[in-house]
């Protein structure tokens, strides 16, 4: 598919995801011609959404939150009014394997909930503030990068029993590493997140963000190419990139290109001219397998998650339940739509029959009054082996920066920030701020 403004010589983006994007809107903001290649039939990466028996439905369970300062200033950007995107409730509903508890975050609701004590009450509130009062940047790049999620909530003097029952079901599912692995500093960077303001969801779907941005793009005279991915970017005799060649060799001329493609295609393309930015990209995976069913009868209420605390054993694993159509088309009634979430590392995805088995096992366990082989249809299922990178203490100090040896190549994505939808959209600006710079 081609969406497109007039044809002019000027910068393309590699990738359509949210980096893509997000770079490719500011640049023709600014003026400049741009061209969005993607290799994939539609735009928005890893926030897509498909239609399961006419209602929206994520590729991936994802929700954006509302304190995220430049995803904020991209959905205002390209014309997405606060009114579209659907505020989960505050807090999350967690089951432990024999019964159900809602937590707020009022102080009431943390003291009722049985995997916090007094003291992980007060030490949770302490860090709360501590986070809100600290910038993001300062939060990302402090020394708590160097110390693992888990190490750093023992040090802070948490309890087995919230980090077991709290902290590893909630940010074992937000930072894909129920191992809690990942460094201090993003978890203190996403903690703020929470602190500041809801998760939401776009009421089509995170592909609506894509959407909207496509047609962003077009009206400021952008051009979008979906089925066409990119074989290699090409050289010119200045020593700078002249162009890039698709894979089906047709070429296009650039005075300046944006490589946000996702890890592995960005080292493939950047491995000939800039080996050690390519060595940076190559991270350990966190995957993610998402089952999608439509119910004819409705499985939980409210617009809230559903996480799995019961001790963790063997896979497969069903760690994060969601019924999006709550948020999406509350009132409407049959058919809802309910996705089911198995976070994944380097083992790869678990086997898909095995899944459906053990979600029909908990809905048994947690809804006894459901008929789950009666009410519930798979509709879907979508694997990321590649959902996000992983981030153990260190990495984030070692991740490219968006220049490279290649004065008007550029590179964004997530990976020159932190794994997160925020982390993609700033990279974008960041990018689209370099090349207006190069096309001054």
């Amino acid at each position: 598919m081609t969406q497109a403004g007039p044809a002019k010589r000027g910068c393309v983006v590699i990738g359509g995801g949210m980096a893509g994007l997000s770079a490719a809107v500011r640049i023709a903001e600014a003026g400049h011609a741009v061209t969005l290649v993607e290799a994939a039939d539609a735009l928005g990466g890893r926030s897509r959404s498909t239609d399961v028996a006419g209602r929206p439905a994520d590729l991936g369970f994802q929700s954006v939150f509302t304190a995220y300062p430049e995803t904020s200033r991209f959905i205002e950007l390209i014309g997405l009014r606060a009114a579209d995107l659907i505020a989960f409730d505050r807090g999350a509903v967690f089951h432990d394997g024999l019964d159900w508890q809602k937590m707020g975050l009022g102080p009431r609701s943390l003291h009722r909930f049985d995997a916090l004590t007094r003291g992980d009450v007060l030490r949770l509130g302490r860090l709360v503030a501590e986070c809100r009062a600290s910038s993001v940047q300062r939060l990302l790049d402090g020394d708590a990068q160097d110390v693992g999620m888990e190490e750093y909530l023992r040090m802070r003097g948490f309890s087995g029993r919230a980090i077991e029952g709290f902290f590893r079901p909630l940010f074992g599912v937000i930072t894909l590493d129920p191992g809690l692995d990942s460094d201090a500093g993003y978890f203190r960077f996403l903690l703020r997140m929470l602190a500041l303001g809801p998760a939401a969801i776009p009421v089509e779907g995170h592909g609506m963000i894509a959407d909207w941005a496509a047609a962003a793009l077009v009206q400021r005279g952008g051009t979008v190419r979906t089925d066409a991915g990119v074989h290699e970017i090409r050289m010119g005799a200045d020593g700078g990139a002249d162009g890039v060649v698709l894979a089906d060799g047709e070429f296009l001329a650039a005075r300046s290109v944006v490589v946000a493609a996702g890890p592995a295609d960005a080292r493939r393309l950047m491995l000939p001219h800039d080996p050690a930015v390519a060595d940076a990209l190559d991270l350990q995976p966190a995957g993610v397998t998402t089952l999608a069913y439509a119910l004819d009868r409705s499985f939980h209420r409210g617009r809230t998650i559903v996480l799995n605390a019961a001790p963790r054993g063997a896979r497969p694993r069903v760690d994060l339940v969601c019924q999006e159509s709550n948020l999406t088309r509350p009132g409407q009634g049959a058919p809802h739509v309910l996705l089911v979430t198995s976070v994944h590392g380097e083992d790869g995805p678990p086997d898909v029959d095995a899944l459906q088995g053990e979600m029909a096992r908990i809905a048994g366990r947690w809804n006894p009054g459901y008929d789950w082989g009666r009410h519930a249809r798979l509709a879907e299922v979508v694997v990321h082996p590649f959902a996000q990178f992983r981030v153990p203490p260190g990495v984030r100090r070692a991740l490219p920066g968006p220049r490279t040896r290649v004065p008007n190549v550029v590179l964004a994505g997530d990976v020159t920030h932190h794994p997160s939808l925020e982390g993609a959209v700033a990279s974008g600006r960041v990018a689209a701020d370099i090349v207006s710079a190069l096309e001054a």
